[in-house]
Order: C-alpha cells, then sequence, then structure tokens
C-alpha cells in the first residue's frame, strides 16, 4: 500500500498529467516546437546530418527497441536467481505500453500542426509513448538492476545515464516535429509515476 506521502504524489503527479492533457495548448507548445526551426519557413535549422541524428536517437524509444532490450535485461536477471527484480521490470515495460496507448486513445489529442513532421506517426499526440518508454524502461531498468546495491556510486552512473538516455529520447520528438512539449512532460511524467508505483509494489 501507498504512504499517505506517496498517495499525494500520485495524485498530484495524475492532476498536473490531466489538466496539461485537457488545457488548450500553450505558447510554451508552440515556442517549443519551433525553438529549432526558422522563424520563417519553420524547417529545421543546422546540418542535414542533425534531422538524421534526431531520428537516430528517437528510435531509442520505440517500443520494438525497448521491448527487445527489456526483455535481454530481464533474462540476464533470471539467470542471476533476481526473479523479483525481473518481474518488476517485465510489468514495468508491459504496462508502460498499456497505459501510454490508453492515455493517447483517452484524451486524442492531434499530432502538432505547426511545422512538417519528418516522420511519420499513426498515434494520437498525448502523451508522448517515447518519453514515456523510454523512461520507465531505461530509467526504470537502472533503478530495478541497481536495488539493493550498497554501490551508491554505481547506482548513481545508472540513472543518470538512463534519465539522459531518457530527456534526449523526448526532446528528438520535439525536433522531429511529432510532438508538442507538453505531451513529451506528460510522458515523462506518467513514466516516472509507473516506475514509482511498480517499484514500491515490489519493495525495491
Amino acid at each position: 500500500m501507498l504512504s499517505k506521502k506517496g498517495m499525494l504524489w500520485v495524485t498530484l503527479l495524475l492532476a498536473g498529467v490531466t489538466v496539461i492533457a485537457l488545457g488548450p495548448l500553450t505558447g510554451f507548445d508552440r515556442m517549443g516546437l519551433l525553438w529549432l526551426r526558422d522563424s520563417q519557413t519553420t524547417q529545421l535549422i543546422g546540418p542535414r546530418w542533425f534531422a538524421i541524428t534526431a531520428r537516430d536517437v528517437t528510435a531509442l524509444g520505440s517500443n520494438w527497441i525497448l521491448v527487445f532490450g527489456v526483455l535481454g535485461v530481464c533474462t540476464a536477471l533470471i539467470v542471476a536467481k533476481k526473479l523479483r527484480q525481473s518481474s518488476a521490470l517485465a510489468i514495468m515495460a508491459l504496462g508502460g505500453i498499456v497505459f501510454s496507448m490508453g492515455a493517447k486513445y483517452l484524451f486524442v489529442r492531434p499530432r502538432p500542426d505547426l511545422v512538417e513532421s519528418l516522420i511519420h506517426t499513426y498515434t494520437p499526440s498525448f502523451p508522448s509513448g517515447h518519453a514515456m518508454m523510454s523512461m520507465v524502461c531505461f530509467v526504470g531498468a537502472a533503478l530495478v538492476c541497481s536495488s539493493g546495491t550498497s554501490n551508491k556510486a554505481l547506482r548513481f552512473v545508472l540513472v543518470v545515464f538512463a534519465l539522459l538516455s531518457s530527456i534526449l529520447v523526448g526532446i528528438s520528438r520535439i525536433v522531429l516535429g511529432v510532438h508538442w512539449p507538453t505531451d513529451v512532460l506528460a510522458g515523462w511524467l506518467l513514466g516516472w509515476l509507473w516506475i514509482s508505483l511498480v517499484m514500491q509494489g515490489f519493495k525495491l
């Protein structure tokens, strides 16, 4: 069971995500989407490799890549006889996919039309599934794999690199023009909320 403090954080996070989803698009969204684009043409600025790099980074947050990676980590945890950790990570990943897709079709926010998107998409915009799933899988795996270790430096390094990976994936979605900044922010918040619930449920 969640503590009173835990329940408060859950309530605040869910309330924040709901406000973001139901509220109108803000100047923050438009400014964030146009941040790295030419003010006249709305084309992405910078050399050609910048857009290619953004596509490469965003691929790290795709469900297929993340599920494959999580499957490998879960298998390694099973071999190491850490069944609780393996189960927790598997539930994080599978639950993350369900909640991400469910929220998309609950809120049905259209994709940005302010700029031309640089990749194809086929689902609603809110929340960013790439942002949420990269948070769940990268950070979740780092926390699960380092749970119980007495090496705080190791845990810190794993979590920092996992967070950095998730942040880069989220930013790449904005750079490519397929998500509003608030889509990405909500994805990170929901991902962190789901991680916290699973970690507490498995007492890790």
